[in-house]
């Protein structure tokens, strides 16, 4: 009668006993856990969600299922599931590492560490956890720290390719190019397929100036991974800033194969419509840049470099367009060579008066050139690329050098460099003026022994007037940068007309009083219209 009792209360819709839902549950759970470790997470997922639908509270099932949601790439929906499972059973380790994978994925690092730190006050010495807790540290720029945990994990696992990998990048960042490289070099010991190794050790090989062996490294990387798209953009910039423009234009135009949204389209897109710019084919500049100005609308880019030449190149278009609607341009007598970095282009494609002919600027693109780098006595790649085009010159022609304006930021170059050295105790300090003298000064020496060879009619740009946002900067901190612009210029003016050199002064161009540029030829906040450079020529040009 008992029996028949209880099959008449279920058939009424009573529910079955606790224990029934919890075998049941336990018999789910094996299934998806068989599926779930042979891959199949579709069908390990519906299960999981089955077994949910019995016990919402049940850990294993959160806790699994959540591990498919990040895999997925579905964050938040693996963050409350997991978030729910360490609610319910705080003791278990193993969700806690989960939980901090599931945060350090969405950026929220600070919450990622102490979900780590729960974990390792169980296991200390889990190397993979250490790795992670590292990477967080290294996103809030915890550096110190980070390399702590990098070493900890290292010490508990020695051939662990992942913690390499990371410290070399930390590396990266902290310019500790030589370190990066060991660390990658590394990882391709225990894995010789890894091919983002093979593209970072590129990389560190590019900032020590071993430029062939990072090429051959891209290279390497390319042969196990053909398609991917970072290895190109990368063999793409090595062969660029070595001059091989021909090769970097091949290798950007794979990216835009490769790629169909994003910041590496836009910018591989950006960098061929600079370099077509340069080759003289307009109609392709336009094309290019309708795909590259996406990225200025998106906050989330961090490279202000490309940022900057975007809406460079996007005005300079722009200007042209509207020039060339106004009237032609006069019949060119001869070619004006015009060697430096992004200020080149203003002047490119221009035809201006000089000595009584009317001559068409040809740009010669050393990108990111500095008066600081081509006077080192390290050789690099600036000094070399700037060798070659010197040399490629015909004999007696026409030279502008515009490089100087990189060397004069209110937080970078030489400023920069002054301010720290009159902080530092190790040294003796340098006067700010004494380092522009010496800093031009070994410009100028390595520009006139090769250009003295060549008979060339030299002319040294100055740096305009600053034009910026003053935002974050005090009153006496932006009076201080204008009397630096107005001392750099003045030596700068000085050593060239002492040298039998032509001085273009944009300087007294642009400023409207302290350093202070007038707004009048400035095309955005680095770089002078094309106009600015033909007025400059006509009314600021000091012959030596």
């Amino acid at each position: 009668m008992m029996q028949k009792n209880k099959i008449n209360a279920a058939s009424k819709g009573l529910s079955p006993p606790k224990h029934a839902h919890a075998s049941r549950a336990t018999q789910l759970l094996q299934q998806a856990l068989a599926l779930h470790q042979t891959g199949k997470l579709l069908e390990a997922e519906t299960i999981y969600q089955q077994i949910l639908l019995i016990d919402a509270r049940h850990f294993d099932a959160l806790q699994f299922l959540g591990m498919i949601k990040r895999s997925t790439g579905e964050l938040q929906q693996a963050l409350d599931l997991l978030s729910l499972a360490a609610s319910i059973n705080p003791a278990h380790a193993i969700i806690h590492a989960s939980l901090g994978n599931v945060l350090l994925d969405l950026g929220r690092h600070a919450d990622a560490i102490a979900s780590y730190d729960r974990f390792l006050l169980a296991k200390p010495d889990f190397a993979e956890v250490l790795n992670n807790k590292a990477n967080a540290l290294s996103a809030l720029g915890r550096e110190a720290e980070a390399m702590l945990c990098y070493e900890q994990a290292l010490r508990q696992q020695p051939d662990f390719p992942d913690a390499y990998f990371n410290r070399g990048n930390l590396y990266m960042d902290m310019r500790r190019y030589a370190l990066a490289l060991n660390d990658y070099e590394q990882v391709l010991r225990v894995n010789a397929t890894h091919f983002q190794s093979w593209n970072n050790r590129g990389n560190a090989l590019l900032k020590l100036e071993r430029l062939p062996e990072a090429r051959q490294s891209y290279q390497q990387g390319l042969s196990i991974a053909p398609d991917n798209a970072e290895l190109h953009a990368c063999l793409a910039n090595a062969y660029k800033i070595t001059g091989q423009l021909n090769e970097a234009v091949e290798y950007y135009a794979k990216v835009l194969q490769l790629t169909s949204t994003g910041f590496p389209r836009q910018n591989a897109a950006l960098q061929l419509a600079i370099l077509h710019y340069v080759f003289g084919n307009p109609a392709n500049v336009d094309a290019l840049l309708q795909v590259a100005k996406d990225m200025v609308s998106n906050s989330l880019i961090k490279d202000k470099g490309s940022l900057i030449y975007c809406v460079f190149m996007l005005k300079i278009q722009a200007w042209w367009q509207s020039f060339r609607q106004q009237g032609s341009l006069p019949q060119a007598q001869g070619i004006l060579y015009v060697i430096g970095e992004s200020h080149m282009l203003s002047a490119h494609n221009l035809i201006l008066g000089y000595r009584g002919h009317h001559l068409q600027c040809k740009g010669l693109w050393i990108e990111g050139c500095t008066q600081w780098q081509i006077g080192k006595a390290e050789t690099n790649h600036y000094q070399q690329l700037m060798t070659q085009y010197l040399q490629a010159i015909p004999v007696s022609s026409s030279v502008l050098i515009t490089i100087g304006e990189i060397d004069c930021r209110i937080d970078s170059g030489i400023l920069k460099a002054s301010k720290k050295s009159a902080e530092s105790t190790e040294t003796a300090p340098v006067s700010l003026a004494q380092r522009v003298h010496d800093t031009i000064a070994a410009f100028l020496d390595f520009i006139a022994i090769h250009a003295q060879q060549r008979q060339f009619k030299l002319i040294i740009s100055g740096v305009p007037a600053y034009h910026m946002n003053e935002n974050g900067h005090t009153e006496g901190e932006l009076h201080e940068f204008g009397q630096f612009l107005s001392l750099f210029n003045t030596s700068l003016k000085q050593q060239v007309l002492m040298r039998g050199m032509d001085f273009l002064d944009v300087f007294a161009l642009t400023d409207s009083g302290g350093g202070k540029a007038s707004q009048q030829w400035h095309i955005d906040d680095h770089h002078l219209r094309p106009d600015g450079i033909l007025e400059a020529f006509s009314r600021h040009l000091i012959a030596s």
